[in-house]
């Protein structure tokens, strides 16, 4: 009987007076965001963006740590198994919603482990091209592949890489049949890519856009679902005919699973606040990253759809990592 009331009592702290309690009195020491990757990274300049505001906002210290390793991986488990207090946070990206299928095994699980706060920006890729490459569109790319199976070679930064993924999802939508050339790192592909030693890849649209802008490369079109103000002139690859394909390299706060409902909706109420203001926008997009607001209903609906979407392509890519 004292079991039952004692698990009783816990489901409802998160809707006690005491959880009210702790939610108005919160943050009352520093706070931690970890990021699961190294520094400088997209996930990175989204936390200390967010975290520097954050601190002016709750009077109270926002340190940014990094914990990188197995794309993401590490941070990520540590962040699982930390009190759910409010008091250590997590800006997960997209490999922690293709990791779970490429990896063998992961330390976390996206929907028993972590509490959606809010998705806070996107990073569109760009699929591009060496100039002397025939296709300029989408179309035209689709009937050249299709004209000569296996024939175009594209590069990523890895096999299961976001950038692996972004063209096998082009793959899966319209039938076409292309090589891929994996790579260890995005550097050596751009430099082959410009070097035309391979014609086709899809990097994060700001390791192009200078590139694009100089002419040696082009743009054929943008992965994400929205036009980018990087390229406001280049269209979606959903707007050249492709439905239902959206690819971006998102970033999102996440809590531990238990952390309380009051204290879970004022992190998100200061967040979105802060992400919803022109200054952080125009600095958000200075660093090449759009501000693409989600809250803790939607942000869970999104990740539930991109776990779908990406170990349904990781399987079929046949990609695996140990």
């Amino acid at each position: 009987m004292k079991i039952a009331i004692v698990a009783l009592l816990g489901a409802l702290v998160g809707c006690s007076p005491w959880s009210t309690a702790l939610a108005q009195a919160y943050p009352n020491k520093p706070v931690k965001i970890v990021v699961p990757f190294s520094p400088g990274t997209a996930a990175d300049i989204a936390a200390r963006q967010l975290g520097q505001r954050l601190s002016e906002a709750w009077g109270q210290g926002v340190v940014v740590e990094n914990q990188g390793g197995a794309g993401g991986n590490i941070g990520a488990g540590a962040v699982a198994k930390a009190a759910p207090d409010g008091y250590t946070l997590i800006m997960l990206g997209i490999n922690h919603v293709i990791n779970p299928s490429l990896y063998k095994e992961v330390p976390y699980d996206i929907a028993r482990d972590f509490r959606p706060i809010a998705r806070v920006a996107v990073a569109p890729l760009a699929i591009i091209a060496h100039p002397s490459f025939p296709p300029n569109t989408i179309p035209e790319l689709v009937a050249y592949a299709k004209a000569q199976p296996n024939q175009v070679l594209y590069g990523s930064g890895g096999n299961g890489s976001v950038t692996h993924l972004s063209l096998e999802l082009l793959k899966s939508k319209t039938g076409i049949e292309m090589t891929h050339v994996p790579y260890k790192g995005i550097a050596q592909m751009m430099t082959d890519v410009l070097g035309n030693q391979i014609p086709l890849a899809s990097p994060a649209a700001a390791s192009a856009i200078q590139q694009v802008k100089a002419g040696k490369l082009k743009a054929l079109a943008i992965t994400s679902a929205k036009r980018s103000s990087m390229f406001p002139d280049l269209p979606t690859v959903a707007e050249a005919g492709i439905a239902g394909y959206d690819v971006s390299a998102w970033n999102g706060l996440l809590a531990p699973a238990k952390t309380p409902d009051d204290i879970v909706n004022k992190i998100h109420a200061d967040v979105a606040r802060i992400a919803r203001s022109p200054e952080f926008v125009e600095a958000m997009q200075k660093q090449t990253l759009e501000v693409d607001l989600l809250g803790p209903a939607e942000f869970r609906m999104f990740l539930a759809a991109e776990l779908d979407k990406w170990s349904a392509l990781v399987r079929s890519s046949g990609a695996k990592l140990d």
